[in-house]
């Protein structure tokens, strides 16, 4: 049936935002001390931004992680890869309580 439970609706905006542990600053540097430049594009010198997108559930758990952009040379692999391995993040709260919300996040590869 295509009948979904308040409980299980995924909400794209709500009044907190989820939240990695430490918040964006930690989150940034995560991403930094994780992120393994793939030998393919740094070869071929590839920049860009790769998006990868994700619920974060109501127990803080991240789940159907998908990549929105891809860049070319293994970086949206890894973009995914990375965020697979995160720590649970602080859900997401709508009127109080914690619910299932979908996230975009923006990871930036570039050659220093």
């Amino acid at each position: 049936s295509s009948c979904i439970s308040d409980s299980d609706e995924v909400y794209q905006i709500v009044e907190e935002m989820p939240e990695f542990p430490g918040g964006q600053e930690a989150l940034f540097k995560y991403l930094g001390d994780n992120i393994k430049y793939p030998e393919e594009a740094k070869a071929q010198k590839i920049e860009g931004l790769a998006v990868v997108s994700f619920v974060v559930d109501k127990t803080g758990k991240l789940k159907d992680v998908e990549l929105l952009r891809n860049i070319e040379g293994g970086c949206g692999e890894e973009a995914m890869r990375v965020v697979k391995s995160m720590p649970d993040w602080s859900p997401g709260k709508q009127g109080g309580k914690a619910v299932n919300v979908k996230f975009n996040l923006p990871v930036r590869f570039a050659l220093s």
